[in-house]
């Protein structure tokens, strides 16, 4: 288990500086850019990185360490998150890139500090997020933390690709990293399941992901609850394989799935229930 908190601290540490090394060369320009007309900005993108870290990640795991409820002024109950993190944006609009970068790196810094000071009991232990719908462990909140860098960094990336190009997240890290990565991922999902999107569905997944850092990994909806798990399922309604890099695509919607199916980057079997992977990106809505 001490391995096991070692890794996450060693790959959260490098994730962070990793983005402050890609994003110090970034100009004022590049952070205005958005994906799309109306859409969040990079610049948005970080400041929600910094806000996210300060107002809800740190608080909620210092809490959670002492035992205590978790209480976040302005967030109770999942519905209310995109709010509630536009509100937080407002707070950090006239601070430049450079001040927004700083206090990235001082935020997640104190999260690291935290998990540091953290035993392998403490992080067996239950806690909440009022943005969540179901019950966590403190692992979870860093772990959470942790992938929201590899996430935002992407969502940067997208924004600016027509004017800048910087690495894809699985050009920087290792192997090693990204299926670790992909594996905290797949155990995190079933926690952002949103049941009243799901209804009566029962299904079970199958995510293939082949190339470095790829694996194997299940994902079962039914009676109103996900579960995930390393492995292949005894028997797969759909089964969904790329690499780990373009899923991270996906995710963030840097990629088309109907261009990656007829172009072959994205492949489902049997092709017919496509209409169940059309349905993911409800039914485990990130906001």
């Amino acid at each position: 288990m001490a391995e096991a908190k070692e890794t996450l601290r060693a790959y959260y540490a490098a994730a962070l500086e990793r983005c402050l090394e890609v994003f110090g060369q970034l100009d004022a320009e590049d952070w205005q850019q958005a994906a799309k007309p109306g859409g969040w900005t990079a610049r948005h993108y970080l400041g929600h990185l910094v806000t996210s870290q300060e107002v809800e990640g740190t608080p909620a795991t210092v809490q959670s360490l002492a035992g205590q409820p978790v209480e976040i002024p302005g967030l109770s109950q999942p519905g209310g998150i995109d709010a509630f993190n536009a509100r937080n944006l407002e707070t950090v609009r006239d601070l430049s890139p450079q001040e927004l970068i700083a206090r990235l790196r001082a935020a997640v810094e104190e999260h690291l500090r935290l998990l540091d000071g953290a035993s392998e009991e403490d992080l067996q232990r239950p806690a909440t997020n009022p943005g969540l719908r179901w019950p966590i462990t403190v692992q979870t909140t860093f772990d959470m933390y942790y992938l929201h860098l590899p996430l935002h960094y992407q969502d940067i990336r997208h924004c600016i690709r027509k004017r800048r190009s910087i690495p894809h997240w699985a050009e920087l890290a290792s192997p090693e990293e990204i299926h670790d990565s992909m594996d905290r991922t797949f155990r995190l999902m079933p926690l952002m399941y949103w049941p009243e999107r799901g209804g009566d569905l029962r299904a079970t997944y199958l995510f293939d992901l082949q190339g470095p850092g790829g694996g194997q990994w299940t994902l079962e909806i039914a009676e109103r609850r996900a579960t995930s798990y390393p492995g292949r399922p005894e028997r797969a309604d759909i089964e969904i394989r790329t690499t780990p890099a373009f899923w991270i695509d996906l995710q963030t919607k840097a990629a088309n799935p109907l261009v990656a199916m007829l172009t072959g980057r994205l492949r489902l079997k049997p092709l017919r229930r496509a209409g169940l992977v059309a349905r993911l990106e409800r039914l485990f809505e990130i906001t």
